[in-house]
């Protein structure tokens, strides 16, 4: 699940591989916790090799960003495309993620992904 973590500059980039599921969020618990814990001013998870997210999920992230909000720090995700956008905006974490500023930004008008918006 953990394809590799760059820190430079008070950022983390954690990028993640695969299905972010609830066997997945078990097997990374160790990690967001100290993922959590970082010092860096902000820490960014790219899900753009993320191919599903289910509620296991989800939870992990959120987890993550009240961690990280409690001590004045910030979580952004980059990358969300497909099945986790759209699960994301079924539970309306996408605005509060600050993915729906980013759609504005970056409109995909690739067919077939219209679903996704």
């Amino acid at each position: 699940m953990f394809e590799r973590i760059h820190s430079e500059n008070g950022l983390v980039r954690l990028h993640l591989r695969g299905g972010l599921d609830g066997e997945a969020s078990r097997a990374m618990r160790d990690g967001l916790c100290a993922l959590a814990e970082v010092e860096a001013r902000e820490v960014v998870i790219d899900l753009s090799n993320v191919t599903h997210l289910d509620g296991s999920g989800v939870g992990a992230i959120s987890f993550v960003f009240k961690r990280l909000a409690a001590r004045g720090r910030r979580l952004t995700l980059a990358g969300v495309a497909g099945q986790p956008l759209a699960m994301l905006r079924h539970l309306g974490l996408a605005r509060a993620l600050g993915l729906e500023e980013e759609r504005r930004r970056f409109s995909l008008s690739l067919p077939g992904f219209a679903w996704a918006r």
